[in-house]
């Protein structure tokens, strides 16, 4: 991959997002959506270290400090979490699970650990290592961190690992997209820029595929993208219930203008990788990245 642009279909970046998909659409088919998996982390932090300040469980959820604050206030309503200040330090607040949250941790586990399987289905033991110690890296997760919560047992187990990996990991592309990817364009906007430059003329849906965006994200993305001028749409002439798109002349610039920014995100993604785990890990993305085929 060294000195190559890569392809939306080779691009790590667009692979790990994809398997965020899968496994956002595993986990409401097999946990459902009552509670959420940054939810789930959190408890299982809290049921690892009981106790635990919530600066410090934020950090083991990998969740930023906005994002723990509203989740945590959420789950203290819900009865799942019992928070109290720090006696030593009134500035902190101190988190442990409720009996209600440790119960729904146990009767949930087992359906988490059903979607980390069926997410890894594809894969033998030798690739399912591979893959979670390649994640770990690009997630930027200290190797001993890792093993720690993969031998947490029972309820950290590997077979739960694989999807948070994959969160953290997505989480540390889209920090890097935002500071690497000039003319705010996101990372679903480029796919679809990238799609119509490799197939001009084809219709909206095709595009939705390979982008791998689901119709009504698709829809609002592509008017955006219209109104800012970078895709042209047309209705088919041969089909008046299809939107044929095509680039337009800013559209063919921006893409341009963007992808030595975006060739950067993916080298500094893959950068803890050597070549041959780069290319391994890409080729497994790959393989999970097809069960988008199974909706």
């Amino acid at each position: 991959m060294t000195g190559v642009p890569l392809r939306l279909s080779q691009s790590p970046g667009q692979l790990i997002r994809i398997a965020q998909q899968v496994h956002t659409r595993l986990w409401t088919e097999h946990v459902g959506t009552e509670l959420t998996a940054p939810q789930y982390a959190a408890l299982v932090a809290l049921a690892v270290e009981p106790g635990a300040d919530q600066r410090t469980v934020g950090e083991r959820a990998s969740l930023d400090k906005a994002t723990m604050a509203e989740m945590v206030g959420r789950l203290v309503r819900r009865g799942l979490v019992l928070r109290r200040r720090d006696p030593a330090d009134g500035r902190r607040k101190l988190l442990t699970l409720s009996p209600a949250g440790n119960q729904l941790l146990q009767q949930v586990s087992p359906r988490v650990a059903s979607v980390q399987r069926q997410l890894l289905e594809p894969l033998d033991e030798t690739q399912r290592v591979a893959l979670m110690s390649s994640l770990g890296r690009l997630a930027r997760i200290d190797p001993l961190a890792l093993e720690t919560m993969q031998e947490s047992r029972p309820i950290l187990d590997a077979p739960r690992v694989v999807g948070y990996l994959i969160r953290v990991a997505q989480q540390v592309h889209t920090r890097l997209w935002t500071e690497l990817v000039p003319g705010e364009l996101t990372a679903p906007q480029f796919a679809v820029l990238d799609a119509l430059a490799e197939e001009p003329g084809i219709d909206q849906r095709t595009v939705g595929e390979r982008a791998s965006l689901d119709k009504a994200t698709m829809a609002e993305l592509i008017s955006r993208l219209v109104r800012r001028g970078l895709v042209l749409r047309r209705r088919d002439p041969a089909d008046g219930r299809r939107n044929l798109l095509a680039l337009s002349p800013a559209g063919t610039d921006l893409l341009a203008q963007v992808r030595a920014g975006v060739d950067g995100v993916q080298r500094q993604l893959l950068e803890p990788l050597d070549e041959e785990t780069r290319e391994s890990v890409v080729a497994l993305l790959t393989v999970i990245a097809r069960l988008t085929a199974q909706d």
